[in-house]
């Protein structure tokens, strides 16, 4: 039993003491040509991030803008708020059945872009 012990507190020390020693199949990498480096952190603060993350937030207040004219278009249109409650209640009563996907894909919102005078 102690013999055992110690061959195996041996072979785990063993194998340990190689986790420090590099290995002989590593190949060299290729050498990259280009002298742009990823900075991280840093590249947040590069003209191109900046300009991407203007861009998106661009494309997000637009997005936001057009579902809010559809939804003050469908308040003062009598039909298109029926057609709304309709949607409502098929959605739900499909989240009762336990169709969540089905629930999910349902399109509440026509992505049509509404024209408000005075809005735009």
């Amino acid at each position: 039993m102690k013999a055992s012990t110690i061959l195996f507190t041996f072979a785990l020390g063993a194998q340990s003491a190689t986790s420090f020693t590099t290995t002989l199949n590593c190949k060299p990498k290729a050498a990259i040509s280009s002298t742009a480096r990823s900075m991280g952190l840093f590249d947040f603060f590069s003209d191109d991030a900046r300009k991407e993350r203007d861009e998106r937030k661009q494309r997000e207040i637009e997005e936001q803008e057009r579902l809010q004219r559809e939804i003050i278009a469908r308040r003062s249109n009598p039909a298109k708020m029926e057609e709304y409650e309709a949607k409502v209640r098929v959605r739900r009563q499909l989240r009762m059945n336990g169709q969540d996907d089905a629930a999910d894909s349902l399109d509440m919102y026509s992505g049509e872009d509404e024209k408000i005078v005075g809005l735009n």
